[in-house]
C-alpha cells in the first residue's frame, strides 16, 4: 500500500517562488510505445479520462490562470513545456494557436519560454516555421543508435522509430533558428562509447541530455554503477569535445558545484524559488508526473483549474508535502559529502511505498563514483579547490 504522507505539518511558503515551470499536456495520447515511458506505461491509465488534445477553452482557462498567479505572486519566469503523448499529432493550426494563446498572454507580464518535447517523427518544414514563429525550443527524444532506440522507442505495431526522429533532428537542425535538444534514456547495457560518438559524429549533435530512467525503490532491480559508468564516459569524452557541446545532466551537475541552483540539483531549500507543476489536457493540475511511475501518485485526483485559480490548488497539503520532502535530503545522506549537492537525487528516484521520499536515489553509489569521478578531475586541471568545495575531496 502506498503511503500516503500528505498532511499540514509539512508547510512551505511559496513567497519566494520566482520560476514557475509547467508541464503542459497538450495531448495524451502517443503514436510510440516506448516500453519506459513513465505516462503510458507504468501502471496509470487515468490519462484514458482525459481529452486526446487540449481544447482552446482550456488553454485559454490555463493561461488566464497563469497569469493570475504570476502577477499575484510576482513571478520573474514561466517556462511553459508543451507536452504528451505527442504534441506533434495535434493538428498544425490548433498547436499554433495554444501557442499564440500563451505568448499574447504572459510575454508582456514575464519572460517566457515555450519549449516542446517530441519524438520527431512528424517534424516537417511547416511544424519548423512554428516552432520559429513562436520562438519554441526543441528537445528531441532519441536513445542512440537504431539499435539503441530500437531497444525501447517503437510504435505500436512493433516498428523502428529511428530514422523518422532522425529525418526531424536533421531539418531541425538545418532550419531552426535555435539548435534541437537530444534527450536520451540512458540503458543499463548501453555503453556510451558507442552513442556518445553516434550523436555528435554521425547525427552532429551539439546540445544533449542523458536521462535515468524513471525508476524507484519498489521496481529498481538493475546495477546503479553501471548507469554511474555511463556518465563518467560521457563527462571523459564531453571535455576531449568541442567547447560548444553541452550534456544538461553534466552541466547542471557542474553549477551546482559552484553553489547554483537548477532544475536537477535544486540546492535543498525548504521554500523554492523554483517550482515545477503538470496540468492535464482537461486543465487538471498536479505535481511533477514523473511520480505516475511510483505508488506515491497511486489514487491521486488533479485539482481543476475550472474551480479553483492556481493559488488555492497549491494550498493542497500534497504539492506542500512534496516540496519539503523534495528539499529535503533523505536522513541516510547525512553525512554524504555529496549531500548539499545531490539533495539524495530526484524525487522520483528517492521514492519507496515503504517510507516515502525518505530514501537517497536509487543510482546513489553510480552517481557517487561519477561525482567524485568529475571533482577529481578538476582538481587535477587545476581548478582552485575553495571555489569548488575542499570538503568534497
Amino acid at each position: 500500500m502506498a503511503v500516503r504522507i500528505a498532511s499540514d505539518r509539512n508547510r512551505v511558503s511559496f513567497e519566494q517562488l520566482q520560476t514557475l515551470e509547467v508541464i503542459l499536456k497538450i495531448t495524451e495520447r502517443c503514436n510510440l510505445n516506448c516500453d519506459y515511458c513513465y505516462f503510458f506505461n507504468a501502471g496509470d491509465d487515468s490519462y484514458q479520462q482525459h481529452a486526446a488534445f487540449i481544447g482552446d477553452d482550456t488553454i485559454a482557462l490555463v493561461v488566464r490562470r497563469l497569469r493570475e498567479f504570476s502577477e499575484a505572486c510576482k513571478l520573474e519566469r514561466i517556462a511553459v513545456h508543451l507536452h504528451g503523448g505527442e504534441p506533434l499529432l495535434m493538428p498544425k493550426a490548433r498547436f499554433d494557436r495554444v501557442c499564440q494563446e500563451i505568448k499574447s498572454n504572459l510575454v508582456d507580464v514575464l519572460d517566457l519560454s515555450l519549449t516542446i518535447q517530441t519524438n520527431g517523427m512528424l517534424i516537417d518544414r511547416e511544424w519548423i516555421e512554428i516552432f520559429n514563429r513562436h520562438d519554441v525550443q526543441v528537445g528531441i527524444s532519441l536513445d542512440g543508435a537504431k539499435a539503441h532506440n530500437d531497444a525501447h522507442r517503437l510504435d505500436h505495431r512493433g516498428r523502428s522509430s529511428y530514422h523518422a526522429t532522425v529525418q526531424g533532428l536533421a531539418l531541425c537542425q538545418e532550419h531552426l533558428h535555435q539548435p534541437p535538444t537530444v534527450l536520451a534514456v540512458i540503458g543499463e547495457e548501453f555503453d556510451a562509447k558507442e552513442i556518445y560518438p553516434h550523436f555528435r559524429n554521425d547525427l552532429k549533435v551539439e546540445h544533449l541530455d542523458f536521462l535515468l530512467p524513471d525508476l524507484n525503490h519498489d521496481n529498481f532491480s538493475g546495477d546503479a554503477q553501471a548507469y554511474g559508468a555511463f556518465l563518467i564516459k560521457v563527462f571523459d569524452m564531453m571535455v576531449d569535445d568541442d567547447e560548444s557541446v553541452s550534456v544538461r545532466f553534466i552541466d547542471h551537475f557542474l553549477a551546482r558545484i559552484y553553489g547554483q541552483g537548477n532544475f536537477l540539483f535544486a540546492g535543498g531549500r525548504s521554500d523554492p524559488d523554483y517550482m515545477l507543476i503538470t496540468v492535464s489536457s482537461d486543465g487538471g493540475v498536479g505535481p511533477d508526473d514523473t511520480l505516475r511511475s511510483t505508488k506515491y501518485w497511486s489514487g491521486y485526483e488533479y485539482r481543476d483549474l475550472k474551480s479553483s485559480s492556481l493559488e488555492e490548488i497549491l494550498q493542497d497539503p500534497l504539492f506542500h508535502d512534496f516540496e519539503k520532502f523534495k528539499g529535503t535530503p533523505a536522513s541516510s545522506c547525512s553525512d554524504c559529502c555529496w549531500r548539499d549537492v545531490c539533495g539524495s537525487g530526484q524525487p522520483v528516484h528517492r521514492y519507496a511505498s515503504s517510507n516515502g521520499f525518505d530514501n537517497p536515489t536509487v543510482y546513489c553509489q553510480g552517481l557517487d563514483n561519477f561525482y567524485t569521478h568529475v571533482l577529481k578531475y578538476l582538481a587535477l586541471h587545476g581548478e582552485p579547490l575553495e571555489e569548488i568545495g575542499a570538503d568534497l575531496i
